[in-house]
Formats: C-alpha cells, structure tokens, sequence
C-alpha cells in the first residue's frame, strides 16, 4: 500500500486522472474497478472517479508492492545541456532557446531539446526531483521552430503551467518576434489568411479549411535591399510568420521554404526570425511576472548580418 499526500501541483486533479499519471502502466478499467472496490480511497473513505482532490487529502493505494512497481511511472533521467536563463520564479522560468535545437524531443534517438535542457538545469538546482514528485513534471508552454531562436517560457509548477496555458490560449500574453525580410516592407501589415499543414512537405499553405492566421507586421528599419521587420503573434500557427511574410512578397531572409536561399549570406543555412519578446497580462495571482515584459537581443548570425547590413 501507498499513501499520498495531495501537495499543490496535484490539488484540483479528478481522483481518476491522478492515479492515472501516478500509475501510467496500468489500465484504466483496473483502476476504476479499483476505486470503485475501495482499493483506492481518499481520506481513508470510499471515492468516486470524477471526485476532485483537494490540497492535503490523503490517497491510499491498496496494491502491493510488485503490482506498484509494476504500474508506476520510471523516474525520468534526462540528458542536456543547462539554458540559458531569462528569467525565472517559484513557478516559470523563460529560456534563451539556441538555433539548431528542438523545442521537444521527437521521442526516437536522443537528440537536444529545450525540455530536457530545461529538466536538468531543475534537478540540478533542486526545483524538481523526479523522484518525489508524484504526477507533475515541468512544462514548456510555447514552441519554436528548430531553426528560430529565442524565448521559451516554462512552468516550474502545476499553478503556473495551468496560468501559462490559460493565458496563451486566450491570447493575453502578447509574443513578438524580430527577423530581417527581404524587399522594403514600407508600411505596418495586418496579415489574416487560413492556414493547413502539409504534411508530406512540412509546410502549411493556404486554404478555406485551414486554421485562422493572424500577424501583424511593423518595420522597424529599412536599407537597400532588407527590412529589419516586428512580427507580433496574435494567433500562433505552425511557420506562421514565414508563410504569411512571403505571401505579401517579403519573405524571411534565409528561409528556403518559404522563400529562396540568398547567394549572399555563405553562412546562411536558416531563416533569420528571433522570439525576442514577452508581455505579460495583469495577473494578481503571479506577481513577479504580472505586466512585466521580458526580451532578447537576437545573437549570432542574426546579429552579425544585422550589424552587415546597417538595419
């Protein structure tokens, strides 16, 4: 038998999603019929699936210690390297994500990711251990592209990843990102449009049964041939900004999917676009990070064509 105290990562969980993700190997039928036979109980006390726990309960599992160590979940032992830290709280962290690296892990051969960067920088300081943690494990909760570089924000803690969520899906933090384009983009752009995944191609184009698209576009700086362009996010598809600035016959400088390579950049390989800042909403609930705005400075290649072309 296992006893376990509801801490704040876990409070608000139905009963059944928490011996879900506290014994992922198990099937969910078991663990129904085990809590409608009492062995599960919260408070000692016969429960039902959908009932929500709440800070302090106590569940029990009457399951032995093999059938335990059968269903649980193996602890997670993570690779990576340590971010480079933004900024960080008892409940978010915001990383500087590097060109080249993945925001996830693809799940096939181990290849870098922001989360596992982000999971070992939180063992190593002792904000997680994976161990005693029952069913949370930190989050990111925006994505980048291989190839953009930028801010990722995470969430250290349930409250906060529940918060993050929140706010993005009701578009309240505000996203901005900076690339150079080519051609003179003279006037700010309101881009809405429908846009489909591809997926034989990894593309999206446009289409009547896409998602709906929305960008807007400010210059910031014009020379010669190359605008230093602000995109901000009001939606957040897949290679939004990339399709949308090449639609309007700007496209990114460096993106031969959405554009065509530059002969005059040799060390171009990518597209030059940047997630270089983060607003916050009002929120009473976190306070240090309640309106605040957060940003990076493009580094690099991106910098270093920026500073060659005087935008």
């Amino acid at each position: 038998m296992i006893s376990n105290q509801i801490d704040t990562n876990d409070a608000g969980m139905r009963l059944d999603r928490y011996v879900k993700k506290l014994l992922p190997n198990a099937k969910p039928s078991l663990l129904y019929k085990s809590i409608r036979k009492k062995n599960i109980t919260v408070n000692g006390k016969k429960a039902k699936e959908e009932d929500v726990l709440a800070l302090g309960d106590t569940v029990e599992i009457y399951f032995s210690d093999e059938t335990l160590a059968k269903f649980s979940k193996t602890p997670k032992s993570v690779k990576g390297k340590f971010p480079a830290i933004v900024f960080e709280s008892e409940d978010f962290i915001i990383m500087d994500k590097p060109v080249g690296v993945l925001s996830h892990g693809t799940g096939k051969a181990y290849e870098r990711n922001m989360v596992d960067d982000m999971l070992a920088y939180l063992i190593h300081t002792k904000s997680y251990n994976p161990r005693a943690e029952k069913t949370f494990v930190p989050s990111i909760c925006n994505r980048l592209d291989r190839n953009t570089s930028g801010l990722i924000l995470g969430a250290k803690t349930a409250a906060g990843l529940r918060a993050a969520n929140g706010w993005i899906r009701n578009r309240e933090v505000e996203k901005y990102y900076m690339t150079i384009v080519e051609g003179e983009l003279k006037d700010v752009r309101k881009v809405e449009n429908r846009l489909t995944k591809d997926g034989e191609k990894n593309r999206v184009v446009e289409g009547d049964d896409g998602k709906d698209a929305v960008g807007i576009y400010r210059p910031l700086k014009h020379r010669g041939d190359y605008t230093l362009v602000e995109a901000e996010l009001i939606t957040g598809r897949t290679h939004q900004i990339r399709q949308q600035l090449a639609s309007i016959g700007h496209p990114v400088l460096g993106d031969r999917k959405y554009g065509r390579a530059s002969r005059r950049f040799g060390e171009l390989h990518h597209q030059l676009l940047h997630a270089y800042k983060l607003v916050f909403p009002e929120t009473e609930d976190f306070p240090e990070v309640s309106g605040k705005v957060f940003i990076s400075e493009p580094k690099g290649k991106f910098q270093r064509i920026r500073e060659s072309l005087h935008v």
